[in-house]
């Protein structure tokens, strides 16, 4: 009975021991490399897909949203380290609250979390890998005293902490975003400023419009000054973009029946080298949107005009696009 017990008490510690390592030194270190590098471009764009769809579709900053998440990070990865009866559930706190946004990513079938920044990390991969922390937290540290909650705090910790968290925020929201001018050294339109980096666009706001007075065509280069004369087509593409490409194939090749003008998109850092992709259209007025910005347009994006306005406007699917026809 002795050694069971002993055995007993020995992989309880161990547990403990585990528990006690996630928690002070693997979470806050997967927290703490997470926002260090969304913050190196501070972009948008690699915030998870759900976001960009729930917050950003419903008009909530998505700039404040990734300095927000940022701040959060870095606060939770500190307070884990310097306040251990803390650590075990901010950590429980943080990733559960990351569940429900990594499942949305996994849904809507994105091919990174965003998790960390420019560096892709399929949804599926970080998912398994929060709720194996999260699992570990839960169960192997709920009776070691190192992490208890009502364990004596020395108050330099506290103040540590306190002055790590406004550090934290200060970071967050004073690195300024990334500069809006593009490889070639010329500067994003001024317009682009207010903008805090990115654009979102909201099709349904487009439609009955006049095209020319859309705040992303202020931004366009070589607009056809015949864009309100009858029937026309306005798609934004992207170089490197296979189903673009397709769309062009089968309805702008060749002699068009309608006016068509094609929008190049670039990337925030600018133009695709690789998997550049024909262009069909020969007939075609061409334009480009300028780089340094994070356009959020899932090409290609097909606008239909009559005399200028826009009559539909979606993002569309090659095989069975919305917005062609009259």
């Amino acid at each position: 009975m002795a050694v069971s017990t002993e055995n007993q008490a020995t992989t309880t510690e161990a547990a403990g021991t585990v528990a006690v390592i996630l928690a002070r030194v693997v979470v806050p270190l997967w927290l703490f490399a997470g926002a260090v590098l969304k913050l190196i471009d501070l972009s948008p764009s690699h915030l998870p897909a759900a976001l960009i769809k729930w917050l950003g579709g419903n008009g909530v900053d998505l700039m404040f949203v990734l300095r927000f998440g940022i701040a959060v990070e870095l606060i939770v990865a500190g307070v884990m380290v310097l306040v251990p009866p803390l650590a075990r559930w901010a950590g429980i706190v943080m990733l559960g609250a990351f569940l429900p946004v990594l499942v949305g990513d996994v849904a809507l079938g994105a091919d990174s979390c965003g998790c960390f920044g420019s560096i892709e990390v399929n949804p599926w991969v970080t998912l398994v890998t929060d709720v194996t922390f999260l699992l570990g937290l839960l169960f192997l540290g709920r009776r070691d005293s190192r992490l208890a909650l009502g364990r004596f705090l020395p108050t330099s910790r506290v103040v540590a902490a306190g002055v790590w968290s406004l550090l934290s925020v200060f970071v967050a929201f004073a690195l300024p975003a990334g500069n809006t001018t593009d490889p070639s050294g010329v500067t994003a339109s001024a317009a682009l400023v207010p903008a805090d980096g990115y654009y979102l666009p909201v099709y349904e706001e487009w439609i009955g419009r006049p095209f020319r007075d859309l705040e992303i065509a202020s931004w366009i280069s070589n607009l056809p000054a015949d864009l309100e004369v009858g029937q026309q087509y306005v798609i934004f593409f992207r170089k490197d973009c296979e189903h673009c490409h397709e769309l062009m194939e089968i309805y702008f090749n060749g002699s068009l029946d309608w006016p068509a003008t094609a929008i190049a998109v670039p990337e925030r850092d600018g133009w695709p080298t690789e998997n550049l992709q024909a262009f069909p259209c020969v007939e075609c007025r061409m334009g480009e949107l300028p780089a340094g910005i994070d356009w959020f347009l899932q090409t290609p994006v097909l606008v239909r005009l009559a005399d200028g306005i826009v009559e539909c406007a979606a993002e569309v699917d090659a095989g069975a696009p919305e917005c062609i026809g009259w």
